[in-house]
């Protein structure tokens, strides 16, 4: 696992467009079933990416034969999200996606305790192993290589996390993570996880 700088922007766009082709997250967020939403994703995809690495978040990444296998975007509990690039992300997102996606996106955002400027809580914002390369372990290697970065930085933050994927779950709990919260809305169910 390395650090996954900016330059390498393309093509950890690629693989996450790929990892989260069927998440029902983005899915949920982005009108899965309307037209457009494969553009809509990876609008939103870019603009979370470049948001991301312009707020000087941390990123992870694995490879196999100089080809990106696995990617994680994480926000240390130390890492101050600014309104202003809040702001100009909401703006992107409304553009390229319509003001309805963004309207979800804010309505998981607003239900997320990880939000609150008093909970110390680090969290990773996406993970994600090429699908082809999925079952050797990468996914293992990067959460654990992500879970002790984030305890490098912030050792008494606990770590969060959102999957909509109930499949996932057990990963996760496998890593130390326990289900704290499950959020229902009109066709998603979306789980938060914590360290314990």
């Amino acid at each position: 696992m390395t650090s996954l700088p900016h330059p390498f922007l393309d093509a950890a766009l690629a693989l996450l467009y790929s990892a989260f082709e069927q998440d029902p997250t983005l899915g949920w967020c982005l009108f899965a079933g309307s037209p457009g939403f494969d553009e809509r994703r990876a609008h939103y995809l870019e603009c979370y990416l470049k948001y991301h690495y312009d707020a000087r978040m941390p990123a992870l990444g694995a490879w196999r034969n100089d080809d990106l296998v696995a990617a994680s975007y994480f926000a240390p509990a130390s890492c101050r999200e600014s309104p202003r690039m809040l702001a100009a992300l909401g703006r992107d997102i409304a553009i390229g996606c319509g003001a309805s996606s963004l309207s979800r996106i804010d309505l998981l955002r607003a239900t997320a305790p990880a939000n609150s400027p008093d909970t110390d809580c680090s969290r990773i914002e996406f993970i994600g192993v090429s699908p082809g390369r999925q079952g050797e372990g990468i996914g293992s290697a990067l959460l654990r290589a992500t879970l002790s970065h984030l305890q490098d930085i912030d050792p008494s933050a606990k770590i969060s996390l959102e999957t909509g994927e109930p499949r996932n779950i057990p990963f996760y709990e496998r890593h130390g993570f326990s289900v704290r919260a499950c959020m229902e809305y009109a066709g998603l169910t979306q789980y938060r996880l914590e360290t314990i």
